[in-house]
């Protein structure tokens, strides 16, 4: 369960973008069978029975997705009594979040401890997610500082990419701009959406950065890859600078990439209508018109309103 891996993004804009991802690690879900497979979950159960942990953490793993909360717990309990990393730290999760028992931040902390101390790094990120928030102990960000420095030394992306935060902030360490962006970069390189969503918005805007809406660009289309959508929203708004008129191929594909991830904004959906009504195509034309109305772009619907005249 990647907490909400701190998807800093437009979503909490400025401060957002720097911000941090704190919600423990969630319970991962891996590719396993549905709970209406009767025959796998039986066999899984005997396994968990027999006292195999992987099993019984699995099977946590799929009630949880089938957000059988209270199952989930007790196959993650098991999995944990089995000394089992993962287990302690998806029960960990269960018992921070409130999730199937009854919340208790300093006994989440205790197994996040744990787990980390079994060598799970996510355990150790949630470790340090937990000191920096202040949540089931006094906030302490040398020790929060302390395990995400852990947690991303064995390529834990959201750690990274917190750690940045840290130095980016100077939360416990120096303000260290450039020491935040490298760090950022590791997380993006990782696949962590915030880091690359953070990296979007110091281009976009010159923070510690030279201006650079192509680095921005690229930052912000790999963050919406990764289904961060504030950062769908926040490409569109950056090409909507860059593009000033459709008139490239390029800029044909970028713009519909643009307008079909993005949620609200709509420039470049806007954009693409203009280019469909140059070229005489005036069904999706209106299409692109309306869906750019609908996310409040007001040139869209002033438009519209032209049209219907």
């Amino acid at each position: 369960m990647t907490k909400k891996p701190m998807i800093l993004t437009a979503i909490v804009l400025a401060s957002i973008i720097l911000a941090i991802n704190f919600f423990p690690t969630s319970v991962p879900v891996p590719q396993l069978s549905s709970l209406t497979d009767s025959t796998y979950v039986t066999y899984y159960k005997k396994a968990c029975n027999l006292e195999d942990s992987e099993a019984c953490n699995d099977l946590g793993d799929v009630y949880f997705k089938d957000k059988d909360y209270s199952d989930a717990v007790e196959f993650y309990k098991k999995s944990c009594e089995l000394e089992n990393s993962e287990g302690c730290n998806n029960l960990a999760y269960m018992l921070d979040k409130g999730l199937g028992i009854e919340r208790h931040n300093w006994h989440a902390l205790k197994l996040y401890q744990r787990s980390c101390k079994a060598g799970n790094m996510k355990g150790c990120y949630n470790v340090g997610a937990m000191y920096f928030k202040g949540e089931g102990s006094k906030r302490n960000y040398y020790k929060a500082a302390t395990y995400f420095k852990k947690a991303c030394n064995a390529d834990v992306a959201s750690a990274c990419n917190d750690l940045a935060y840290m130095y980016a902030n100077g939360k416990y360490f120096k303000k260290n701009i450039t020491k935040a962006i490298g760090l950022y970069y590791d997380a993006c390189d990782m696949g962590e959406a915030s880091g690359c969503n953070n990296l979007g918005y110091m281009y976009e805007v010159g923070d510690g950065v030279n201006k650079n809406l192509q680095k921005s660009e690229r930052f912000y289309e790999k963050a919406c890859s990764l289904d961060d959508y504030p950062s769908c929203d926040r490409l569109e708004a950056v090409l909507g600078k860059k593009i000033r008129k459709i008139t490239t191929k390029e800029d044909f594909e970028s713009a519909k990439k643009a307008c079909k991830n993005s949620t609200k904004g709509g420039t470049m959906c806007y954009k693409l209508g203009l280019y469909f009504e140059d070229n005489d195509d005036k069904d999706l034309a209106l299409k692109y018109f309306e869906t750019a109305c609908e996310r409040g772009q007001s040139q869209s619907c002033r438009h519209l309103g032209d049209i219907s005249k």
